[in-house]
């Protein structure tokens, strides 16, 4: 996929997300304005109709249109001007109610018209079942005009209660929009995926272009028949020759050994040895190396026991792959520390440092991944395939090893391996 498809792929899957986030808070909305005018109107009618009923009782009638005022969401007062039976009234509140299935409990009271002093209130449990006790007789007040009011306490609760259906379609959206960002991540996984493999190839016909080229050139210096007079020019264009497949095969060993090391088909030759000699031996290699830049290495093996039970061969390459690393990000001239140390816990540690480029943070995680190569201005800065610290990471795991990175930008890295060391 190209990376403008990602690009605008990306943009759509945010501009969906925050749509339907938008759809959806507006909706919410809208059912909870429409519960909350559904519910004051069913309040509204259910008053009037209590109101009506107390009038009918005492042969009154109303000095309003509409008795009923709406005080706030919470409280409504319902103006009658005739006596009331309390008892009788919270028969009205309840039957009525029950028909218009308003299942809120209620607060109500009793106010003197003139005065406007309370004269009685009670509290209707109606989320509950009640009692089918009889009830105390409550008071009667026919001696002035009254007016009554009724509030909700649970309030709140109305709009969430009257609906639900919005709440699962809330939580179903939730859900849809994890799988949009999960399907994000996995496009942008596989991106990535692409990209590496992408550098990977390209670094490949790389390595494998210069030596092919070579031995091209020389295939056609030796196919000519006066060569055979120049019996030196010929050894040493056999010898170039040699080198280069040598190079060729080495490249092609190193894929075929973490292919086997991905599907756990490698077997280690484990032996006991001498990690210092091994560690003296790789030195002594790279210090007859005729590198482009000046690599200078100092040596602290202070370890006592130095045996370690292993496999020598890729311990070598181990060792061999860490110091290269260095030497590749590394200036022109490279200071390459290696420190090993023997702990109370029969442990061996081998510390191989420099003063190279270092590596921030976030990359920090990622230089054991496979291909992966910190790269800077031009991806061909740095030969190889980006399989050396995968390599290194493997056989640590394969051997039980604890290996650890520090570093820092424009200061340096310190690679650090643990191996369990036997005893004296």
């Amino acid at each position: 996929m190209r990376k403008y498809h990602i690009r605008y792929l990306t943009v759509f899957g945010f501009l969906t997300i925050i749509g339907i986030f938008g759809i959806q808070i507006f909706w919410v909305r809208e059912a909870f304005t429409i519960s909350e005018s559904q519910f004051e109107h069913n309040v509204t009618v259910a008053l009037r109709q209590v109101a009506e009923k107390i009038a009918v009782k005492n042969k009154t009638q109303f000095l309003h249109k509409n008795p009923v005022i709406k005080v706030n969401p919470r409280l409504y007062a319902v103006q009658v001007n005739s006596e009331i039976d309390a008892n009788l009234l919270e028969y009205f509140i309840n039957t009525t109610f029950d028909y218009f299935n308003i299942t809120q409990d209620v607060d109500y009271s009793i106010y003197n018209c003139q005065s406007g002093e309370l004269v009685y209130c009670n509290y209707i449990q109606r989320q509950k079942p009640r009692s089918t006790t009889k009830s105390p007789d409550l008071p009667i007040f026919n001696d002035l005009d009254h007016y009554f009011t009724v509030s909700f306490p649970n309030y709140p609760i109305v709009s969430l209660n009257n609906i639900p259906m919005w709440t699962i379609t809330s939580i179903v959206l939730v859900f849809v929009i994890l799988f949009i960002i999960y399907a994000l991540y996995i496009i942008f996984s596989q991106n990535s995926i692409s990209k590496v493999q992408r550098d990977f190839i390209n670094n490949m016909t790389h390595e494998f272009k210069t030596p092919i080229s070579t031995i091209s050139v020389i295939q056609q210096v030796i196919s000519n028949p006066e060569i055979i007079q120049h019996p030196k020019r010929l050894f040493t264009y056999n010898q170039i020759i040699g080198e280069e497949i040598n190079r060729l095969n080495d490249q092609v060993e190193k894929v075929l050994q973490i292919s086997r090391l991905e599907k756990k088909q490698i077997e280690l030759q484990m032996e006991n040895f001498d990690s210092h000699e091994v560690i003296e031996q790789c030195i002594f290699n790279f210090e007859h190396v005729n590198f482009e830049k000046q690599v200078i290495f100092e040596k602290q093996l202070e370890a006592i026991n130095t045996i370690i039970n292993a496999d020598q061969l890729h311990f070598t390459n181990v060792i061999n792959n860490i110091i290269e690393n260095a030497i590749k990000y590394s200036g022109e001239v490279v200071h390459i520390k290696i420190t090993t140390q023997n702990t109370s816990n029969q442990k061996l540690f081998i510390i191989i440092s420099d003063d190279g480029h270092g590596i921030n943070k976030r990359l920090r995680k990622k230089i054991f991944e496979k291909f992966y190569r910190i790269t800077e201005d031009n991806t061909h800065n740095v030969k190889g395939f980006g399989l050396g610290l995968f390599y290194v990471r493997q056989i640590a795991i394969a051997h039980q090893w604890e290996i650890d990175v520090e570093s820092e930008p424009n200061v340096g890295t310190k690679f650090i391996i643990c191996t369990p060391q036997k005893s004296k």
